[in-house]
């Protein structure tokens, strides 16, 4: 999910977007305005943007601060945070943290970019996070399958 208001952190978040659909199935793409508390619970791993406010000491955007601030605890919510910039990012994705963790949420890592597009560091947070995803998964496989008839066994 994302807030943007010039369109350059919803190009980023449409570039992760792409990205993580071609490791997992049934990704979505929604701005603050269209999210709901559920859509994150149902969340296996959010990715979560803000537009930055001032020029310098940046800070999300008061929209994005009310909106996280409605939200109930998500404990352990594995989440990324992202951000664009103009000149630099400065304390931007340290002060959505603070709005984030005090809600339960735990921040697995954070990107954030000039223009919209992916920079080495983003692409690294991106492939840890979506190893984590991956490998959440087949551990709930294994306990699903482990619960049934016979065991399940791993190279």
């Amino acid at each position: 999910m994302y807030q943007s208001k010039n369109g350059i952190t919803r190009k980023f978040a449409e570039a992760i977007t792409r990205r993580v659909q071609k490791s997992v199935d049934n990704v979505k793409l929604k701005s603050i305005e269209d999210t709901t508390a559920q859509d994150i619970k149902n969340a296996d791993i959010l990715y979560i943007g803000a537009v930055a406010s001032g020029l310098f000491k940046q800070k999300p955007d008061q929209g994005w601060v009310d909106f996280v601030s409605s939200l109930p605890t998500m404990e352990g919510k594995q989440t990324v945070l992202f951000t664009t910039y103009w000149l630099k990012s400065g304390s931007m994705l340290h002060k959505m943290k603070e709005y984030l963790i005090p809600k339960g949420f735990k921040i697995i890592g954070s990107m954030k970019s000039n223009n919209g597009n992916f920079d080495y560091f983003s692409i690294g947070v991106l492939k840890y996070s979506l190893y984590r995803l991956v490998n959440g998964q087949v551990q709930e496989l294994k306990a699903l399958v482990s619960k049934e008839e016979g065991v399940l066994e791993t190279a």
